[in-house]
This record gives C-alpha cells, sequence and structure tokens, in this order.
C-alpha cells in the first residue's frame, strides 16, 4: 500500500504518545540485520515535491537508530528483519460553536434567545507515522510502533527525523519475564 510520504511528518499540536504491539513470544536479540523496504514514489497533488524532499532524510533516520540499536544494514534478501515505514495525511475541520443560548418566556411562549454567538472554523492535518517491522524468513509481522498529531504546518524534513527516532526509541520491545 502506497501512501504519501508527507503524511509521517508530525509536527507540535495534539499529539498522541508512541504506541506500539509486538507478537509474544518473539527472542528480539535473535535480529542482527534489517533492510528498509522501498519508500513511497508518488507525493500529494498539493506537494509533488514531497517524497523527493523526504524520502533520503526519512532512510537516514531509520538508518541511524537501527544501527545504534547494534543492528547491520543489509540486503532485502538478506535481512533478519525487513522494516516499512508508512504514513498518511488526513485533512480535517474543526467547528466550535461558543455561542450561548438561554430561553425567554414570553406571552407567546418560549422562545431561544442567542447571547455571545461565536463559530470558529480551524483546518488541519491529522498525521499518521506508522513503524513496521517483519521478521524476513517467516514474512510476518513482529513489532509495529505508530503516533498521530495533528499539524497545520508543513512538512520538514528534521520533524520527520524526530519522529522517527521518537518511534523507534520504543523498539525492541522489555524482554518478556519468564514463568517458572
Amino acid at each position: 500500500m502506497i501512501l504519501c510520504l508527507g503524511g509521517v511528518v508530525l509536527v507540535a499540536g495534539c499529539a498522541s504518545p508512541v504506541q506500539t504491539d509486538y507478537k509474544t513470544g518473539i527472542d528480539f536479540s535473535k535480529y542482527h540485520t534489517f533492510a528498509l523496504l522501498p519508500l513511497p514514489q508518488q507525493s500529494s497533488a498539493e506537494d509533488p515535491g514531497r517524497a523527493l524532499r523526504l524520502a533520503q532524510p526519512a532512510r537516514e533516520a531509520v538508518e541511524t537508530e537501527m544501527t545504534a540499536k547494534g543492528l547491520k544494514e543489509t540486503l532485502a534478501n538478506d535481512a533478519d528483519l525487513t522494516i516499512n515505514l508508512r504514513g498518511q495525511s488526513l485533512p480535517r475541520v474543526e467547528v466550535q460553536n461558543y455561542g450561548y443560548t438561554y430561553p425567554a418566556v414570553t406571552r407567546y411562549g418560549t422562545v431561544t434567545v442567542i447571547q455571545n454567538p461565536y463559530t470558529t472554523v480551524s483546518t488541519y492535518h491529522e498525521r499518521t507515522l506508522i513503524i513496521e517491522m517483519f521478521d524476513r524468513a517467516s514474512k510476518e509481522m513482529v513489532w509495529v510502533g505508530w503516533m498521530k498529531k495533528n499539524s497545520s504546518s508543513p512538512v520538514t524534513a528534521e520533524v520527520l527525523q524526530d519522529a522517527i527516532r521518537e518511534v523507534l526509541a520504543k523498539f525492541p520491545p522489555a524482554p518478556e519475564p519468564k514463568t517458572p
């Protein structure tokens, strides 16, 4: 599934914490090599150059973080883990009505009187970054991390790299406690 790489850019705004999930029973210490799957080459019509500006910084952030964790980058056919980086950016509109109403009783019945009517309309993008890791041998997903943020700011490489670092900070998961 090809999604706009620009959707992975997360900028200041309402943010959700990083979420992760993983396949139980997996020994993550057995993974020593990784390969990043090809990144999307298409961009939205509103910013056709986004993929060109963001693909290399995204790749560099993944490579740096995974190498810092002791894994070595290799070709996809030789890797223990394959990493899929994807995201989406969905436009959102928020309408808030701050008008206060109260009923007034007249000789003709009850009527609603509006006091201090005030409505605001704002637009933003709900951006989601998802990083999936697959065991190359079994072709099964073994770990996924994601985060969402709302933003109306333009997409930048620096913010994308920070978001990737934040999600990958949760990899690998803590070892499962052994039960006797």
